[in-house]
């Protein structure tokens, strides 16, 4: 098998078409997720090996290991950031007598350089790698308590976003236009007594899941948000493409509607924190672009895939192409491979809503693999479905 995508939770979009592009690629995916998972449903796995409800990590550590024993992947793909900061603690030898050393191998070199884990997925670590290079970044500051948040929020000035250094799509995003809102989004983020929650996650060896990751101070920009889509290889960015928030699913949610298209600012910011990450896979950088015409500031970096980063061929960069190439030991061209094209995209599944349909608009409907449609639940006709 080539690849192998560990994913944990469901309604997450974007490795559910991964297993497509992989095959047109010519590439065997396997996929471990649960079985309810929306990527449990695609018709291009060659094998799908549940993963058990229990999420003690000595359960997900031996399901893991038996997918990779049956599978022998060249490739594990994290669908989701569980997926991520688990590989994580495997590489790191965690769980050890369940994950041999052939499997941690593979793990580790899925991922990238061990020493940058923390700052491919925790925000405060991201940011701080982002200003020691020197990259643009929002105003802001790590916290410890809910006074010094207020002290950095009067600092910076109000409205401030708390935000979680372990969460996505959103969640564990506070926007606080004053100090109590600000106590009240702390308080609500650190419950009280974490320390019995702590030995009781431990006993339940759920202890993984960082519930005490920091926390940052982070200033309010008016603009757009961005990001940038691409694949690394070894700390070298293969190629990849910019898009732009046209419609998001809610307030600072995951996109409904985008633009891709080249960007080379984007692209020059994502070289740079691929190399230094040393990461390997599939990950995406967020952005806010200001109003006012300043830098692209980086927000966050996502080290999985990301709902668009299948229609990468569909704006000239075959990303699952240019991952085959990779495992058969072709080493990245010296530039990244840019967009060739703009394209205006309705992501899956609210490309099945023939309202948001438009002429000048690719509806990412995956007709090829009505294993997807069936299990959101399919509105349109079969007749209106295209691939």
């Amino acid at each position: 098998m080539d690849i192998l995508i560990f994913s944990i939770e469901d309604g997450r979009f974007g490795p559910a078409r991964l297993p497509q592009i992989f095959h047109e690629a010519g590439l065997a995916v396997a996929a471990l997720c649960p079985a309810d998972n929306l990527l449990a449903h695609s018709g291009f796995l060659r094998a799908h090996h549940p993963l058990p409800p229990s999420r003690t990590i000595r359960v997900i550590a031996r399901a893991l290991a038996a997918a990779i024993r049956e599978t022998s992947p060249q490739l594990i793909i994290p669908g989701d950031e569980q997926a991520v900061i688990l590989l994580q603690a495997f590489a790191g030898g965690r769980c050890k007598a369940v994950i041999g050393h052939k499997a941690r191998v593979i793990i580790a070199a899925s991922l990238g350089d061990p020493a940058m884990f923390a700052a491919s997925l925790l925000k405060s670590d991201t940011m701080a790698l982002a200003r020691s290079l020197g990259i643009a970044v929002p105003r802001g500051q790590t916290v410890a308590s809910a006074e010094v948040a207020v002290h950095a929020a009067e600092a910076i000035g109000f409205p401030v976003y708390l935000k979680q250094s372990f969460s996505w799509a959103g969640v564990g995003v506070a926007e606080c236009h004053d100090a109590p809102a600000l106590r009240a989004a702390f308080a609500a983020a650190r419950p009280r007594r974490p320390g019995l929650r702590t030995l009781a996650r431990k006993m339940m060896g759920r202890d993984w899941y960082p519930t005490d990751a920091p926390m940052d101070v982070q200033s309010g920009i008016a603009g757009q948000c961005a990001m940038y889509c691409g694949l690394a290889w070894r700390g070298r960015l293969v190629g990849g493409f910019a898009g732009v928030k046209l419609e998001p699913v809610h307030g600072n949610g995951p996109s409904k509607i985008v633009k891709l298209m080249h960007d080379t600012v984007l692209e020059d910011v994502a070289t740079r924190m691929t190399a230094a990450l040393g990461f390997t896979g599939f990950l995406a950088f967020d952005f806010m672009i200001p109003h006012d015409g300043g830098d692209p500031l980086l927000i966050e970096c996502n080290p999985r895939p990301v709902p668009v980063h299948h229609l990468g061929r569909h704006v000239g960069v075959d990303l699952a192409a240019a991952l085959a190439r990779m495992l058969d030991g072709e080493a990245p061209d010296a530039a990244p491979m840019p967009a060739s094209r703009a394209l205006e995209v309705v992501l899956f599944p609210h490309a099945l809503d023939p309202a948001l349909a438009r002429h000048n608009r690719l509806s990412d409907v995956p007709g090829d693999d009505p294993g997807l449609i069936r299990h959101v639940g399919d509105p349109l006709p079969a007749t209106r479905l295209a691939a």
